[in-house]
């Protein structure tokens, strides 16, 4: 086990030195795609070979009377590797696999930003149309309120604003759908009572505001459809190369255990025909 995390961190080192830093997972859009096929093989290969010369040194290392079973004991040199590896990482040790952790994990978790941000975007999306209703309900009563006559007492226009912007408030209220007949005719008794305004003039204002309301309330509409698909997309590719990278690892690690049975095997067999070869008179 020792020998293969020692090939493993040779590898890594030379790795650095020939390149490491095309890994950018943090700082691009698409950490995972960025990463870099060609470097994810390397060190998918060095890790392969690693364990194939721990398992070599295991096998070679075998008394006489067990090497017919050299493949088991490359095999529990990945079992023990496997597990000592996820130990040093998860306890954050060993500053040179814990450097290489660091850099995938972030790529990892950097791969679900998008998706995160593509659902924060939607809920961002939300409180802007809230604001955007408000801010066009606001200007319907700040409308309204520009037709008063200019020698109107200050406590009687602050009265006739706050009238008329709860009348236009329920007309646009998405609950009060049921009252819109109801809630119309307030609202044109509130810009005639409060207003200045003729019956006429009322109604032709109130259905002005509705179509402007209406135009504003498509527009929104359309944006959330446009953010929630965006959001759909990223998760979808998030997740997708979520799982690419999960099944790669995992064969990964099994392409290991093969590795370092083998070697195990091989070391075993090396050590016999040697010892074979001593045996036999000159």
């Amino acid at each position: 086990m020792v020998a293969a995390l020692a090939m493993q961190v040779i590898f890594m080192m030379l790795g650095a030195g020939l390149g490491f830093a095309i890994y950018n997972p943090i700082t691009n859009e698409n950490p995972i795609e960025d990463l870099g096929i060609g470097a994810v093989v390397v060190q998918g290969i060095s890790a392969v070979f690693s364990l194939w010369f721990g398992g070599w040194v295991a096998g070679r290392s075998t008394p006489v009377g067990v090497r017919a079973t050299g493949w088991l004991h490359g095999f529990l040199v990945w079992c023990a590797a496997t597990v000592a590896g996820v130990l040093i990482v998860s306890l954050g040790a060993g500053w040179m696999l814990g450097d290489l952790s660091k850099i995938v994990g972030g790529g990892l978790s950097a791969a679900g930003k998008p998706a995160a941000a593509a659902v924060g975007g939607v809920a961002d999306l939300a409180k802007d149309a809230a604001k955007q209703s408000s801010d066009t309900i606001g200007s319907f009563v700040d409308e309204a309120m520009g037709n008063r006559t200019e020698d109107a007492s200050r406590s009687g226009s602050v009265r006739a604003k706050r009238e008329v912007g709860l009348a236009v408030a329920r007309l646009f209220n998405p609950t009060q759908k049921e009252k819109m007949a109801e809630n119309r005719t307030a609202v044109v008794r509130a810009l005639v009572e409060n207003a200045g305004m003729t019956q006429a003039d009322a109604e032709r204002t109130v259905a002005g505001w509705s179509e402007t309301y209406e135009r504003v309330k498509a527009d929104l509409a359309a944006a959330k459809v446009q953010a929630e698909l965006k959001a759909r997309e990223a998760a979808e590719k998030a997740s997708k190369v979520l799982a690419i990278f999960s099944l790669g690892a995992f064969v990964a690690f099994v392409m290991g255990g093969l590795s370092a049975s083998c070697g195990g095997h091989q070391g075993a067999k090396f050590a016999f025909e040697r010892d074979f070869r001593a045996d036999r008179p000159v």
